[in-house]
């Protein structure tokens, strides 16, 4: 049976485990928005699968484990720090430290995730660009989104981050008037 078909049986033994008890005693289903609870479930599904995968080996993790445990718990708190509007605030609390706690231990096991929103950029930065946008009043290049984070085992990268970086509109120059002796209608 393939992940997503036994996630369907298990949705569909939750919905009716919650039938045998009385309405009053039932657990309402989440507060996310539907485009939510899809990005936060994959993102914590992919953490979930790499962090098993971790535990199926008998050396311990991997770096491809790793590497997915790193980018679903970043991905996870990135969309609930983006767009957690409709969760209760103690569910949100909640759901933001388990999170948290994660990425704490993964840190303990030397694995540090870096993100680079708002960093300024230099060219000599071991980052790959994806895309330079033109924006207007930014003083010099900054990166406006991380797209995949660095990722940091003991100190040697083992994932290149992924970044869209913001440069100053080029300045417009001034239409010259040399030679100009008025307009058409001054004529």
């Amino acid at each position: 049976m393939t992940p997503r078909a036994r996630r369907r049986v298990r949705e569909v033994r939750e919905l009716l485990g919650q039938l045998k008890h009385p309405p009053e005693f039932r657990v309402p289903p989440p507060l996310l928005e539907p485009a939510q609870a899809t990005g936060v479930a994959a993102a914590l599904a992919e953490a979930t699968e790499a962090l098993a995968a971790q535990a199926r080996t008998p050396e311990g993790a991997g770096r491809g484990a790793l590497l997915g445990a790193a980018n679903g718990l970043w991905r996870a708190l990135r969309k609930l720090d983006q767009g957690g509007g409709t969760l209760s605030a103690a569910d949100l609390r909640q759901v933001r430290r388990q999170v948290h706690a994660s990425r704490q231990a993964l840190a303990d096991d030397g694995l540090e995730i870096q993100e680079h929103d708002g960093m300024a950029f230099d060219s000599g930065l071991s980052l790959e660009v994806l895309v330079f946008q033109d924006e207007p009043g930014l003083p010099r290049e900054v990166v406006l989104e991380t797209v995949r984070p660095s990722v940091y085992l003991h100190g040697e990268r083992i994932q290149m981050g992924q970044v869209i970086v913001g440069r100053p509109t080029p300045e417009q120059t001034p239409v010259s008037d040399q030679g100009d002796h008025g307009s058409a209608r001054d004529h």
